[in-house]
């Protein structure tokens, strides 16, 4: 993890409880502190009192701007945003407001628990 990068959780922005439930689950299993927020106007304090080292968006529930208020937090979260595969538009936004790294939801799905263990600590 890079130096420009907060160590702790994850911060999830998402009104999925399908969604919420795995991500939760997953970073439970790891040991991995978690905050689901859910919009944009968390960013306007500290959420959950923690500075996250990784900002997870689910682009069908909650706005692009969230990539772009993410990549404000000093220090910087790593981003990573998940959107429904028919979705191009909006892969495309967010990955112009920021994102790291832009996936399908099944991809997410798939990777979520490598993705928490190579941008989190574990509490």
């Amino acid at each position: 993890m890079s130096e420009d990068r907060a160590t702790g959780g994850v911060v999830a922005v998402l009104n999925d409880l399908i969604f919420e439930t795995k991500i939760r689950s997953t970073a439970r299993t790891l040991g991995i502190d978690i905050t689901v927020v859910r919009s944009v106007a968390a960013f306007d304090t500290d959420p959950g009192g923690i500075r996250p080292s990784l900002l997870i968006v689910d682009l069908n529930t909650a706005s692009v701007e969230a990539v772009a208020a993410g990549k404000g937090l000093t220090p910087r979260p790593y981003v990573v945003a998940f959107v429904s595969h028919v979705d191009q538009e909006l892969t495309k936004q967010a990955a112009e407001a920021g994102a790291d790294q832009v996936m399908p939801r099944s991809r997410f799905t798939v990777e979520l628990p490598r993705i928490l263990q190579t941008h989190c600590t574990p509490a």
